[in-house]
């Protein structure tokens, strides 16, 4: 558990600026409950600056998961932050050395991180809610394809510059109002040339896990290709009722783990069928990445993103 726990009235002095804690909006007549989302590793808060009322990210890592390599991916990624969905790279990292008087107030915070707000729905809770496409209209095959055409070119711009997520999923994309912009979540495990190992590597998330990975798991630079495959299969196909039957309430993944890469599944020809309706040269795409081996025998995600882009055409 994170050894942080601010309370309603607590101001951070973040070099020049103030910042406040978010009331809860679900408990809106406690006083002491902050705005608060519990990970697995992490709590993020949200953080109004008093001076212009913007809305910020501080995500402060728990005890076991707090250390220098947070730094340094704070460092690494500032060079990358221009991309299309890596809006979450532009961050300030806590450190005694950068923020002497703040982490003397508060030790908790050391290696903790300022970034951005991002307001949307991710898509795991777009498939969970059975939510409808922008500005609430159905969720079509052309919103599909705008959706799924803004995945691959964040994709496909990552693995052009060397880099991989290491943990696509649905619960790590976030979905721009419009749909036609997605921004990604988690970075602090992004694959970078040069960067050491990390000692665990991600093997991806459920719905989202190749059978066939070494001890590098997704820590490589075609690490996004069977991930991303899966995810842009699932944005194109969602808005095929029958694809949806097929899922069960609540799920944030199309496929379970017991039918990633097994062929004749009632939901695998659903789901190709889904495909050739949908834009027929996407499905020998997602037939090379679903009969791979290996990540490398997945279509680059530069494929991807040209086929989608063709068929808008």
């Amino acid at each position: 558990m994170a050894d942080f726990r601010p309370h309603l009235g607590l101001t951070l002095n973040i070099g020049a600026a103030q910042f406040t804690f978010v009331q809860h909006p679900l408990f809106p007549d406690d006083q002491e409950e902050v705005f608060a989302i519990e990970g697995g590793e992490a709590m993020v808060y949200q953080l109004r600056e008093v001076a212009s009322g913007k809305i910020w990210t501080l995500k402060v890592s728990k005890t076991p998961f707090r250390g220098k390599h947070i730094l340094r991916s704070t460092n690494a990624l500032a060079p990358y932050a221009h991309l299309p969905g890596l809006s979450l790279g532009r961050r300030v990292c806590f450190t005694k050395a950068t923020h002497p008087a703040l982490i003397a107030a508060h030790p908790g915070l050391e290696y903790a991180v300022l970034m951005p707000w991002l307001s949307g729905q991710s898509w795991a809770g777009f498939l969970a809610n059975r939510a409808t496409g922008p500005d609430n209209e159905p969720y079509t095959p052309q919103v599909a394809l705008k959706l799924a055409i803004a995945m691959a070119q964040v994709l496909w711009d990552l693995e052009a510059h060397s880099l991989a997520h290491t943990d696509i999923a649905g619960s790590n994309v976030l979905l721009m109002p419009a749909f036609n912009l997605v921004e990604l979540l988690d970075l602090e495990n992004l694959y970078m040339p040069n960067s050491p190992i990390p000692q665990q590597c991600s093997q991806g998330s459920p719905g989202y896990q190749h059978r066939s990975l070494d001890r590098r798991g997704y820590w490589r630079p075609d690490g996004d290709r069977f991930s991303g495959a899966i995810i842009i299969t699932e944005m194109l196909t969602w808005c095929d009722a029958r694809v949806q039957k097929l899922t069960p309430p609540n799920a944030e993944s199309l496929f379970p783990l017991e039918d990633l890469q097994q062929i004749n599944t009632p939901r695998w020809r659903v789901v190709r069928d889904a495909l050739w309706n949908i834009c027929p040269p996407a499905l020998r795409l997602f037939d090379q990445a679903w009969s791979s081996t290996d990540l490398s025998q997945c279509p680059e995600l530069s494929a991807w993103a040209m086929t989608l882009i063709q068929m808008r055409k």
